[in-house]
């Protein structure tokens, strides 16, 4: 076929390997883009996942145009959200993660992971909230996370410019996950993470296992992106899955929200711009 021949005339090694998904137009147009995006990973010289690699820093780090680009935008926004369950306000802020990050939701689970998220997506972050806890955990977890999606999706603007589009991995104790993220503007979640079978993310504390996943969707769906999480090795615990999930999870929104200085400004579609 047509990869195949291309391959072979440009003297490439190539596999495309379909993870999910059923549509033909999809899985064609997905094969391209990931196709691109190697070839493009394949001239700077880099990898997606080595973050440390000389190479790497040298197109993305902290001394690179990029950073200095993004930075330059001054993306930030601030959400206050207020319900009969729950009162609730996030801030947050594209700026390397200067200003720090503070998770209070009242769930310390929640807490945790979002912490890290917060971290490995280079942003500064503060989020409060003060919830209907006595009765469970569902306002809370799915509230803080509406508001978190809603702030994300501020802060992006236009999405002029940037990568749009990232994959990222990361282990945490036996887990390891991959997240493919596209701030597409059309939203939705697929992940297959083993996390069924259990009640708690963390027994004896307050986040249930439905309540994660819930958040997880709630994130996604109001900041407006498109993520596949796919597992590769399960956890040994509920938390080191969730934990490695929300890691990939920041690493691949802190490269999707970078600027790509090739792009001049132009957002990264062929049709110029974003369907909302």
């Amino acid at each position: 076929g047509f990869l195949q021949a291309l391959a072979k005339n440009a003297g490439l090694e190539l596999g495309i390997y379909k993870i999910r998904g059923d549509n033909g137009h999809h899985i064609v147009e997905s094969s391209f883009k990931a196709l691109s995006r190697a070839l493009r990973n394949l001239l700077d010289g880099t990898n997606t996942n080595e973050y440390k690699s000389d190479a790497f820093l040298e197109q993305w780090g902290p001394d690179s145009v990029s950073h200095r680009e993004s930075i330059a935008l001054q993306r930030s926004a601030m959400v206050e959200r207020k319900t009969k369950e729950t009162r609730i306000m996030v801030k947050l802020e594209f700026d390397g993660g200067k200003g720090g990050v503070s998770v209070e939701t009242g769930l310390p689970t929640l807490n945790e992971l979002y912490t890290a998220m917060a971290k490995e997506a280079n942003v500064s972050l503060t989020m409060e909230c003060n919830g209907d806890l006595w009765i469970d955990d569902h306002h809370t977890s799915e509230d803080v996370s509406i508001a978190l999606g809603q702030v994300l999706t501020q802060a992006f603007g236009t999405k002029a410019g940037l990568n749009r589009m990232w994959c990222a991995q990361a282990q945490y104790g036996e887990a390891s996950v991959e997240v493919v993220m596209d701030l597409s503007n059309r939203p939705d979640l697929n992940h297959n993470l083993s996390i069924s079978d259990d009640e708690y993310v963390v027994p004896g504390e307050a986040l249930t296992v439905e309540m994660f996943a819930h958040a997880l969707e709630s994130l996604v769906v109001n900041a407006r992106m498109t993520a596949h999480i796919v597992e590769k090795a399960k956890g040994k615990t509920v938390l080191e899955t969730a934990m490695a999930a929300f890691v990939a999870f920041g690493r691949a929104l802190h490269m999707c929200a970078a600027v790509d200085p090739r792009r001049a400004g132009k957002t990264a579609s062929s049709k110029g711009t974003l369907s909302v």
